[in-house]
Protein backbone atom coordinates (compact mmCIF):
# COMPACT_ATOMS: atom_id res chain seq x y z
CA UNK A 1 0.00 0.00 0.00
CA UNK A 2 1.43 3.36 -0.91
CA UNK A 3 1.81 6.11 1.68
CA UNK A 4 -1.12 8.29 0.47
CA UNK A 5 -3.51 5.32 0.43
CA UNK A 6 -2.31 4.21 3.85
CA UNK A 7 -2.87 7.69 5.28
CA UNK A 8 -6.38 7.84 3.81
CA UNK A 9 -7.14 4.35 5.16
CA UNK A 10 -5.72 5.20 8.61
CA UNK A 11 -7.65 8.50 8.77
CA UNK A 12 -10.89 6.70 7.84
CA UNK A 13 -10.22 4.06 10.47
CA UNK A 14 -9.73 6.69 13.17
CA UNK A 15 -12.96 8.38 12.12
CA UNK A 16 -15.06 5.19 12.08
CA UNK A 17 -13.58 3.38 15.12
CA UNK A 18 -15.43 5.38 17.81
CA UNK A 19 -18.76 4.39 16.24
CA UNK A 20 -18.02 0.76 17.05
CA UNK A 21 -17.26 1.65 20.65
CA UNK A 22 -14.53 0.75 23.02
CA UNK A 23 -14.96 -0.35 26.60
CA UNK A 24 -15.08 2.88 28.47
CA UNK A 25 -16.92 5.13 30.86
CA UNK A 26 -20.03 5.92 28.83
CA UNK A 27 -23.27 6.81 30.54
CA UNK A 28 -26.05 4.26 30.82
CA UNK A 29 -28.66 7.05 30.95
CA UNK A 30 -31.27 6.63 28.26
CA UNK A 31 -30.24 3.10 27.25
CA UNK A 32 -32.03 -0.25 27.24
CA UNK A 33 -30.36 -3.68 27.52
CA UNK A 34 -31.37 -7.35 27.39
CA UNK A 35 -29.84 -10.80 27.45
CA UNK A 36 -30.76 -11.17 23.77
CA UNK A 37 -31.78 -14.34 21.94
CA UNK A 38 -35.49 -13.70 22.44
CA UNK A 39 -35.22 -13.48 26.24
CA UNK A 40 -37.94 -11.11 27.47
CA UNK A 41 -35.96 -9.80 30.46
CA UNK A 42 -34.55 -6.30 30.03
CA UNK A 43 -33.37 -3.25 31.93
CA UNK A 44 -33.83 0.45 31.05
CA UNK A 45 -31.66 3.16 32.56
CA UNK A 46 -33.40 6.53 32.70
CA UNK A 47 -31.64 9.85 32.49
CA UNK A 48 -33.26 10.72 35.84
CA UNK A 49 -31.44 7.99 37.81
CA UNK A 50 -34.39 5.61 37.62
CA UNK A 51 -34.05 2.07 36.34
CA UNK A 52 -36.89 -0.20 35.28
CA UNK A 53 -37.51 -3.26 33.20
CA UNK A 54 -39.07 -6.66 32.90
CA UNK A 55 -37.85 -9.56 35.02
CA UNK A 56 -39.63 -12.38 33.18
CA UNK A 57 -43.02 -12.20 34.88
CA UNK A 58 -43.13 -8.85 36.66
CA UNK A 59 -41.98 -5.35 35.87
CA UNK A 60 -39.44 -3.84 38.25
CA UNK A 61 -38.30 -0.35 39.15
CA UNK A 62 -35.78 1.33 41.40
CA UNK A 63 -32.95 3.85 41.19
CA UNK A 64 -29.32 3.58 40.19
CA UNK A 65 -26.11 5.54 40.60
CA UNK A 66 -23.38 5.35 38.01
CA UNK A 67 -19.95 6.78 38.78
CA UNK A 68 -17.71 6.02 35.82
CA UNK A 69 -17.45 2.23 35.70
CA UNK A 70 -19.09 1.77 39.12
CA UNK A 71 -22.80 0.98 39.18
CA UNK A 72 -25.09 0.62 42.18
CA UNK A 73 -28.70 -0.50 41.79
CA UNK A 74 -30.80 0.17 44.89
CA UNK A 75 -33.42 -2.16 46.41
CA UNK A 76 -35.75 -3.33 43.66
CA UNK A 77 -39.56 -3.10 43.77
CA UNK A 78 -41.72 -5.23 41.48
CA UNK A 79 -45.31 -5.66 40.44
CA UNK A 80 -47.00 -8.68 42.05
CA UNK A 81 -48.04 -10.89 39.18
CA UNK A 82 -47.63 -14.62 39.83
CA UNK A 83 -46.27 -16.91 37.14
CA UNK A 84 -45.17 -20.54 37.05
CA UNK A 85 -42.40 -21.79 39.33
CA UNK A 86 -39.73 -21.90 36.59
CA UNK A 87 -40.48 -18.34 35.48
CA UNK A 88 -40.48 -17.04 39.05
CA UNK A 89 -37.16 -18.77 39.78
CA UNK A 90 -35.62 -17.22 36.65
CA UNK A 91 -37.02 -13.83 37.72
CA UNK A 92 -35.50 -14.08 41.20
CA UNK A 93 -32.11 -14.93 39.66
CA UNK A 94 -32.31 -11.93 37.31
CA UNK A 95 -33.25 -9.48 40.09
CA UNK A 96 -30.58 -10.94 42.40
CA UNK A 97 -28.01 -10.51 39.65
CA UNK A 98 -28.94 -6.83 39.18
CA UNK A 99 -28.60 -6.22 42.93
CA UNK A 100 -25.07 -7.69 42.91
CA UNK A 101 -23.70 -5.45 40.13
CA UNK A 102 -20.74 -3.33 41.25
CA UNK A 103 -18.90 -2.42 38.05
CA UNK A 104 -19.50 -2.42 34.32
CA UNK A 105 -17.74 -2.40 30.97
CA UNK A 106 -19.66 -0.54 28.32
CA UNK A 107 -19.47 -0.29 24.55
CA UNK A 108 -22.13 1.05 22.24
CA UNK A 109 -23.76 -2.37 21.81
CA UNK A 110 -22.58 -4.44 24.79
CA UNK A 111 -22.83 -4.03 28.56
CA UNK A 112 -20.82 -6.35 30.81
CA UNK A 113 -21.99 -6.54 34.42
CA UNK A 114 -19.55 -7.46 37.19
CA UNK A 115 -20.06 -8.24 40.84
CA UNK A 116 -17.64 -8.26 43.75
CA UNK A 117 -14.08 -9.31 42.95
CA UNK A 118 -14.79 -8.58 39.27
CA UNK A 119 -16.91 -11.71 38.80
CA UNK A 120 -18.76 -11.45 35.48
CA UNK A 121 -22.48 -11.67 36.13
CA UNK A 122 -23.93 -11.11 32.65
CA UNK A 123 -23.37 -9.79 29.15
CA UNK A 124 -26.23 -7.65 27.90
CA UNK A 125 -26.99 -6.45 24.38
CA UNK A 126 -28.29 -3.02 23.48
CA UNK A 127 -32.03 -3.12 22.65
CA UNK A 128 -32.64 0.50 21.73
CA UNK A 129 -29.98 0.80 19.03
CA UNK A 130 -31.42 1.97 15.72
Amino acid sequence: MTKPRFLVFFTCLLTVAPAFGEAGEGSLAGSEWSLGNGDDRFVQFGADGEVSGHAGCNRFFTSYVQDGLKLKIAGIATTHKLCGDAVMKRERRWLGLLKRVRTIELTHLKLLLYGAKRTRLATLKRRDFD
